[in-house]
């Protein structure tokens, strides 16, 4: 199976990282509800923000060297 579709269970350090992401997404998430109407854009907005967040967290785990891959 290639790399890219396996499970990678991420390092401590992995999820050190993961953590601080997962923050910094949620309060940036918290900051669009707080501040931009109610709307579709605002609504896309929060979608791609989970999308970049969903990117950001997998470079974390696919590119971290202590990461192990599972089967």
């Amino acid at each position: 199976m290639k790399k890219t579709y396996q499970y990678h269970k991420p390092s401590e350090a992995g999820l050190d990282k993961i953590k601080q992401l997962r923050e910094a997404f949620s309060n940036l998430h918290d900051l669009i509800e707080d501040v931009a109407p109610s709307s579709r854009e605002r609504s896309v907005a929060l979608t791609e923000l989970e999308t970049s967040a969903m990117w950001a967290i997998k470079s974390v785990v696919c590119n971290d060297p202590e990461s192990v891959v599972e089967p």
